[in-house]
């Protein structure tokens, strides 16, 4: 019997989080559906921002910056030793601003269009 009700209340959790997205558009269940879409959100952002920021973003960026402060932004030297300096800089300093950056995409996109793609993947692109 125990069995039975423990198999009966996870396949009415299952049904109802299935039909979660279809009670975001303004009813009475809009805020628990952007509460759940955005708490999903920020839990699979955050480690997408800490590994979009620490292998592409913040290595780059920092290693155009130092190149540019070197003096030329596009010679050779410049950019060896911008690189040298800027990549592992860039990729410790990922960590922490991919996972800021992360959760505020998880919050802001997964509150306002819960379940939906674009909450659920930190492009290269938005949230700069």
């Amino acid at each position: 019997m125990n069995k039975k009700s423990i198999m009966l209340s996870l396949a009415a959790a299952l049904s109802l989080t299935t039909t979660l997205p279809s009670y975001a558009a303004d009813s009475a269940l809009g805020g628990i559906a952007s509460f759940f879409g955005s708490t999903t959100a920020v839990i699979l952002d955050v480690p997408q921002g800490i590994i979009v920021d620490t292998l592409w973003r913040s290595p780059l960026k920092t290693q155009r910056n130092l190149a540019e402060k070197f003096g030329d932004e596009k010679g050779f030297q410049q950019n060896v030793a911008a690189a040298v300096i800027g990549v592992p800089v860039g990729m410790v300093w990922g960590v922490p601003a991919g996972a800021l950056r992360g959760a505020k995409h998880g919050m802001g996109t997964g509150w306002e269009k819960p379940f939906s793609t674009e909450s659920f993947v930190v492009g290269l692109g938005e949230d700069k």
